[in-house]
């Protein structure tokens, strides 16, 4: 009796010691070709994978990381820190933070994990991101969540930007108004004595107008001014430089090699234009929308249950009963 229940403890153990490593988040970094080496974190366990791309350009994982942690429960996630960001190599090189090192990045990271195929999550500018690498390696991809994406296009980035000024002008006091001037400056930002003080100042004051309601800006968890200082002050140049890179960009003629079913999850109140997402829903051949209401560019913290239920909908292979195809005018995939 005594055996038994000895054995019955031990193998108790062995599984809690078993599910608290596979909570326990791993991390190393991947070697690159041009020597820039990429910080990873695997949270969570199981067969399935999701690669979680964060947005910015110039944030780091921990940005996403600690609100899209219910992703994890089900499934092994793994996340990076993008080159230039958080705890990878800080290179201002410019050769060095072009798409096509990006892309180059994602399918090291495919290759160091043994991945066949690579279900992908891309937030924001990691929408972007992943459907470039999409383009360039259709054949690597399973299926795709475009979680608030930047848009297909620059001539898009012009409506955005006039957004977001018409919001600031808006929610904004005249003293907050002024304040945003200077903290939104790159250069500023590059130069201040304190970037940390200065990035959380600029995303105070940008928050609300990214979200539904000014208020929900409080609940995000993730930090989008982590990592060391000198990493925090290389973001605005890493933003710069990526942007810059592409140019006057449009990857919607690229988009069709891409046959893996892709959800684009856009919430109604984000000031990137719905247009935007229904370009990426009309461009791809196996993409359909949700527009999650009471939402803006955070669905996962304004509206998570609507959030989390269509992604792990998607993750088990269908899509959303409210996600819909899109129709889009032959004259907006032109701009």
């Amino acid at each position: 009796m005594k055996k038994l229940l000895f054995l019955v403890s031990f193998i108790f153990l062995l599984q809690a010691s078993r599910d608290c490593f596979a909570q326990t988040p791993r991390e190393g970094y991947l070697p690159t070709s041009d020597g820039v080496r990429i910080f990873y974190k695997v949270v969570g366990s199981g067969a399935e994978t999701l690669v979680a791309v964060h947005g910015g350009p110039g944030n780091s994982l921990t940005s996403i990381l600690p609100d899209l942690e219910p992703l994890a429960k089900k499934r092994t996630v793994i996340y990076y820190d993008q080159r230039g960001n958080g705890r990878s190599s800080l290179t201002k090189d410019r050769a060095k933070l072009s798409i096509s090192k990006h892309i180059a990045d994602l399918e090291a990271l495919r290759v160091h994990f043994k991945l066949d195929q690579m279900t992908l999550l891309g937030n924001s500018w990691g929408g972007l991101l992943v459907s470039y690498y999409a383009a360039a390696h259709p054949d690597k991809v399973q299926r795709m969540i475009l979680h608030s994406p930047s848009p297909p296009m620059k001539g898009f980035l012009v409506e955005l930007e006039q957004e977001i000024e018409s919001r600031v002008g808006r929610l904004l006091n005249a003293d907050q108004i002024k304040r945003y001037r200077v903290v939104s400056n790159r250069l500023d930002w590059a130069k201040s004595s304190d970037p940390r003080a200065t990035c959380r100042e600029f995303f105070q004051l940008l928050f609300p107008t990214y979200v539904s309601k000014p208020e929900s800006a409080k609940l995000l968890k993730g930090d989008v001014c982590s990592g060391s200082e000198q990493a925090v002050r290389n973001q605005m140049v890493v933003n710069m430089q990526i942007w810059n890179s592409l140019g006057d960009f449009n990857l919607l003629p690229s988009l069709s090699v891409v046959k893996a079913p892709v959800l684009v999850i856009h919430g109604a109140a984000d000031p990137i234009p719905v247009k935007a997402s229904e370009t990426w829903a009309n461009g791809f051949p196996n993409a359909r929308l949700l527009i999650i209401k009471g939402a803006g560019h955070i669905p996962q913290i304004e509206q998570p249950e609507i959030f989390f239920e269509a992604v792990e909908t998607f993750l088990k292979g269908s899509f959303p009963a409210n996600a819909k195809t899109v129709q889009v005018l032959q004259k907006r995939v032109e701009r």
